[in-house]
């Protein structure tokens, strides 16, 4: 890739003086996003004037980016792997998990990402549509798609509305109307280097072609806005649960500790870190019991079972055997 077409690229979509350019060739370059809590890589196909297709891995909890969007663009994006968490700037929260799909102009992205737990792997594919559109009649001329037309499907003009300039489909319901779309989606991820741009342009016309004939009315917008209070306050909870695995909380304690009603404690909880409370502490003292038992070969399982908050070594060595699929002992033996 040229330098006038690396500046282009990475001006144009404003990713911000966070983020560097780790390697590039003629049409694909490589990004990387650093924070305190970790990097993320971005890999960023050119795939026509106007259309790109990015791989997104991050190992990180957190990070401010400095992307700024022009109003002429409208991406796809995928979750693949992992949880994200999307803040607009309007002060909710919401968050995308495997599978999930969210199409839009991103008119209200404030910047800040956070990856509940602490990773992510996902796509999005962007156009901008005015360029978008010459490539595409170019390229395909025979195929009757209008980049226009998709984005209006599936974004409003409202722009203070934070649930209208996005439409968010949960994958239980796009594998249930059109699974085609996760096909292609899928498929996407695991294309050979040797025949990757040309495959890169089938998919996303097969992609659009879809989007044109998907009919909105099966689907139901039904993501769980958060406001960032709350949202902060169970991250609160969950750290208290990650630092004190010899702790046993109850619902109730929590829900009394930090001011939160128990039903809004377990549905936001759930909604945030992608697991019912009770299983997601369960797995946190599992792989405590599951770092000690490794770690340190003088401590008896029954003293593993006691700092990770078990009384009953029955019961710890079922719960461990749930979460790890072995008993502790034969865990320690492996």
């Amino acid at each position: 890739m040229n330098d006038n077409l690396i500046s282009g690229v990475l001006h144009s979509k404003g990713f911000g003086s966070n983020v560097q350019s780790v390697t590039e060739n003629d049409n694909c370059v490589v990004l990387r996003i650093q924070s305190p809590t970790g990097e993320g890589y971005m890999t960023l196909y050119m795939v026509m004037k106007g259309v790109y297709v990015m791989f997104d891995e991050f190992h990180l909890e957190s990070c401010e980016s400095e992307f700024k969007n022009m109003e002429n663009v409208f991406c796809i994006d995928h979750c693949r792997q992992g949880r994200i968490e999307h803040e607009n700037l309007l002060g909710s929260k919401f968050y995308m998990e495997s599978g999930d799909l969210k199409l839009g102009r991103r008119i209200n992205h404030s910047g800040r990402i956070h990856m509940p737990n602490g990773y992510y792997y996902g796509m999005t594919i962007g156009f901008e549509v005015g360029e978008a559109e010459k490539s595409i009649k170019s390229e395909f001329p025979g195929i009757d798609i209008e980049i226009e037309a998709i984005v209006d499907k599936f974004s409003a003009s409202d722009k203070t509305n934070s649930s209208a300039e996005e439409y968010f489909i949960r994958r239980d319901s796009l594998l249930e109307n059109d699974e085609h779309i996760d096909h292609i989606l899928a498929e996407m991820y695991n294309i050979p280097n040797e025949i990757r741009m040309e495959l890169f342009k089938v998919k996303v016309m097969e992609l659009l072609l879809r989007l044109k004939m998907l009919d909105k009315s099966l689907y139901k917008d039904d993501r769980l806005y958060i406001p960032a209070s709350q949202a902060e306050k169970i991250k609160e909870v969950h750290k208290l649960i990650v630092e004190s695995p010899g702790k046993n909380y109850t619902v109730e304690n929590l829900s009394q500790m930090f001011g939160i009603p128990e039903s809004t404690l377990r549905k936001n909880f759930r909604e945030i870190y992608g697991s019912p409370i009770y299983k997601y502490i369960k797995k946190v003292k599992v792989n405590k019991a599951a770092e000690l038992l490794k770690n340190d070969s003088n401590l008896k399982i029954s003293d593993v079972a006691e700092n990770v908050g078990y009384d009953n070594p029955s019961k710890f060595s079922a719960a461990f055997k749930d979460v790890m699929g072995l008993t502790p002992f034969e865990f320690r033996n492996l």
